[in-house]
């Protein structure tokens, strides 16, 4: 049987005190830091200075006249009015009054070409014929989210037909 090892703890031990050599290499390290410190506030203020001096050069020296800055919102207008893509969305509202045997007369078709949406006004014999155009476009590849805004029977009419508003947003 071995007998166990004796531990000796003491608390009230006497702390060594850190020697001249440890006290030098922490000073030794704080300059370096200090002088990594000053070299970077160095760097970031000459890329300061160039990225100001870019920026000079960059910008245009004189400011766009109120005519040219007219011209470029009505350019961006018409950019915006050709990117609606007529063919594909007129086709496809055709396709839907076809599929329902023409049960569906399209009245106004307007596009907003800055949201990507498009209203339709259609007129219909009945209310059923109405969801049913608004299922057909549902199943569309060129519209999303085609919902159902309003719609009002026209009493002035003698058929009284339905006339109802749609609103989609196209895909393209």
């Amino acid at each position: 049987m071995r007998i166990p090892r004796r531990v000796r703890l003491d608390f009230a031990a006497e702390v060594h005190r850190a020697p001249g050599t440890g006290a030098a290499l922490c000073v030794a390290g704080l300059a370096a830091a200090i002088g990594v410190g000053l070299a970077f506030d160095a760097q970031l203020t000459e890329r300061n200075r160039l990225d100001a001096e870019l920026g000079a050069i960059s910008r245009p020296h004189r400011a766009a006249s109120p005519a040219a800055l007219k011209q470029a919102e009505e350019a961006a207008t018409i950019e915006r009015e050709l990117a609606v893509p007529w063919s594909q969305l007129l086709g496809e509202l055709e396709a839907a009054s076809h599929d329902l045997s023409s049960k569906v007369a399209l009245l106004q078709v307007a596009p907003d070409a800055a949201k990507r949406s498009v209203e339709i006004t259609a007129e219909v014999r009945s209310l059923p014929d109405a969801l049913a155009y608004l299922e057909r476009l549902q199943q569309s590849k060129v519209l999303r989210y085609p919902m159902l805004e309003s719609h009002e029977r026209k009493k002035d009419d003698p058929e009284h037909p339905v006339r109802v508003k749609l609103a989609a947003e196209w895909r393209t």
